[in-house]
């Protein structure tokens, strides 16, 4: 890829930092990529404090703004702009108008307000894309993680390990996170339970894992597992040489956003597109003060264009 791809951005929750954080990245933005905007200069501005002189340098494709955003406050309405903007987004990214999206943080609970029933950006995507599947991938240089539940209650994580849906799940994985990173790695296999069940004595659920791993190195995959995933996260290369499978969102998430806060980035896999988004909420508390740190979109940005060179689809 010689000329700069050009990628579709989302604000996400109109309210929430989204808008101050691409208005303050957009000058290294620039260098990287063409950036276009789903929302208006006049939010931007407004309630992202847009001060910046690159804001007219950019492509905007906003849905229309039909009242007035406030920081920090949570609303329905809120909800249905962040949504729109995100329907927009990808509607262009599968005509192949634009290379690839990122999206800023949306509120979960601003979306339940406005009637969307989906838990977040990656089961609405699978939808929008019309495929059948995608997993919720984050990726850093050091390692990667790739989870096998994403936003489900605790309590209902124990039924999801099977070991045929284990061994789908990874092997999902694989296929996916071969085409993206386009290099060799292992992958190592979170327990469930503390001690990833000690023979038992803490739970069953484990031996399900124990046996999809023994399957798929049957048929030749680099896998290692089930791990205790409270010293897992310690022992592993910090090269990029490793991916994670963790069987919940917090087991997996909880390691990785700790150790590279700026440097995770969370990536959909499954999607005929890449669609890239930051590691990190909407913080209310802070919107509209002006304190937001916007080093996680860059590098989220940086991240997208370094991977759609070498991406196969």
């Amino acid at each position: 890829m010689n000329k700069k791809p050009v990628l579709a951005i989302t604000p996400g929750d109109p309210s929430g930092i989204g808008p101050e954080i691409i208005c303050k990245a957009l000058p290294e933005i620039l260098a990287y990529c063409k950036p276009v905007i789903y929302a208006s200069r006049h939010l931007m501005k407004n309630v992202g404090n847009c001060k910046n002189k690159n804001l007219d340098l950019v492509g905007v494709s906003a849905p229309e703004l039909d009242w007035e955003a406030s920081p920090g406050r949570l609303s329905a309405v809120n909800g249905a702009y962040a949504a729109k903007a995100i329907r927009m987004a990808v509607s262009d990214c599968l005509s192949g108008k634009y290379d690839a999206l990122v999206t800023a943080p949306i509120s979960k609970k601003a979306w339940e307000l406005a009637g969307i029933s989906y838990p977040g950006h990656t089961e609405m995507l699978r939808d929008l894309a019309g495929v059948s599947r995608t997993m919720m991938l984050f990726y850093a240089p050091a390692f990667s993680v790739i989870l096998h539940t994403i936003h489900i209650p605790l309590s209902q994580v124990p039924e999801t390990v099977t070991g045929e849906r284990i061994v789908n799940g990874i092997e999902f994985a694989q296929e996916q996170y071969s085409r993206l990173v386009q290099q060799p790695f292992e992958i190592r296999v979170c327990g469930l339970n503390p001690h990833a069940g000690e023979q038992g004595r803490l739970g069953m659920e484990d031996f399900a894992i124990v046996e999809a791993v023994k399957i798929l190195r049957e048929k030749g995959m680099e896998i290692t597992g089930p791990f205790p995933a409270d010293t897992l996260f310690s022992h592993i290369p910090r090269d990029g040489s490793v991916l994670v499978y963790a069987m919940y969102h917090d087991q997996g998430l909880a390691p990785i956003k700790t150790l590279y806060p700026e440097k995770c980035v969370n990536i959909t896999l499954g999607l005929p597109f890449i669609r890239a988004s930051v590691s990190h909420g909407t913080a209310f508390d802070i919107a509209g003060k002006g304190r937001a740190d916007f080093q996680n979109l860059l590098e989220t940005v940086r991240t997208t264009v370094q991977l759609l060179k070498g991406r196969q689809l």
